[in-house]
C-alpha cells in the first residue's frame, strides 16, 4: 500500500480504498457497476441502476457519496468530527451501533477502536507497515 489516503477513511471506520462501489465508479468499470447494481436489486429489493454505483467516500463531494443520507456521516459532520472515535459520545452512540448491527462491519469497528487506542498517526503507520509485509 502506498501512503494511505485519509479522505477515504469513513467516519464509521470503513477504509474505502478498495470498496467495490468506489472502485467501480472511479474506474468507470461498467460490468462491475452492473454486477453490483444487480446484487443490490436482488438482495436489498430496491431499484438501483448501474450509473448509481459510484462514491467518493464520506469526505468527497456530498452528492458523490454512495449513501448521501448516511446517519453516521451526517452525525459526524454535524458534531464537527471526522471520525466517530473523536466524538465525546463514542462508545455510547446508538447511531454508530445501529450502523454496525446493519451489516458486516466488524473491521470498521475494530479500526475505530484501534485508532482510539493508539491515535490516528500510529494507526496509519501500523497499516502501512502491515501492507509492506
Amino acid at each position: 500500500m502506498d501512503t494511505m489516503n485519509l479522505d477515504l477513511l469513513g467516519a464509521c471506520g470503513i477504509y474505502c480504498e478498495k470498496c467495490d462501489i468506489r472502485v467501480a465508479g472511479e474506474t468507470g468499470d461498467r460490468k462491475a457497476q452492473e454486477r453490483i447494481a444487480n446484487w443490490i436489486v436482488e438482495n436489498a429489493r430496491v431499484e438501483c441502476a448501474p450509473e448509481q454505483i459510484h462514491c467518493c467516500g464520506c469526505w468527497g463531494p456530498h452528492e458523490e457519496h454512495w449513501s448521501a443520507d448516511c446517519k453516521v456521516m451526517l452525525c459526524a459532520t454535524g458534531r464537527g468530527v471526522k471520525l466517530c472515535s473523536d466524538c465525546d459520545d463514542y462508545g455510547n452512540c446508538d447511531t454508530l451501533e445501529s450502523f454496525y448491527r446493519g451489516g458486516d462491519y466488524d473491521s470498521a469497528r475494530k479500526t475505530l477502536l484501534r485508532i482510539r487506542e493508539i491515535g490516528l498517526d500510529a494507526w496509519v503507520r501500523e497499516m502501512e507497515s502491515e501492507s509492506e509485509q
